[in-house]
C-alpha cells in the first residue's frame, strides 16, 4: 500500500512540475505597443528576451477578442508606468506567442 500511495504522489508531482518545464519565463519592461492588428492580435515589444525572442522581437498574443483588449491594457498600463512584466512563451515558439502575463508592482 505505502509502495502505491507513493508511486502516485511522485506521478502526481512530477505532472505538475511538467507543466510548468515547458514555458520560457521572459521579465523586463515594454518598449513598444502595436495596436493596428487590434482587437484580433496584439503585438508588443520589450527591452530583454532569449535566443529565439531576443529583446526588440516583435512578441504576439492572440487569444480571442475580449482577452486581446485586456491584455492590450495591461501592456499599456506597464508601458505608460514604466513597470516590467511577466511574459511567459511557450518553449520553442520561434513566433514568440504568450501564453501568460502578468503586470508587477515593481
Amino acid at each position: 500500500m505505502k509502495k502505491k500511495l507513493s508511486a502516485l504522489l511522485f506521478l502526481c508531482a512530477t505532472s505538475v512540475f511538467s507543466v510548468n518545464a515547458s514555458e520560457t519565463l521572459i521579465t523586463g519592461k515594454v518598449t513598444i505597443v502595436e495596436g493596428t492588428y487590434m482587437p484580433g492580435n496584439v503585438v508588443f515589444q520589450m527591452n530583454v528576451g532569449t535566443s529565439l525572442c531576443p529583446a526588440g522581437k516583435w512578441l504576439g498574443w492572440n487569444k480571442n477578442e475580449e482577452n486581446n483588449k485586456i491584455v492590450y491594457s495591461t501592456l499599456m498600463t506597464a508601458l505608460v508606468s514604466g513597470k516590467r512584466i511577466n511574459f511567459y512563451l511557450i518553449d520553442g515558439d520561434s513566433g514568440c506567442h504568450g501564453k501568460f502575463i502578468h503586470l508587477l508592482s515593481n
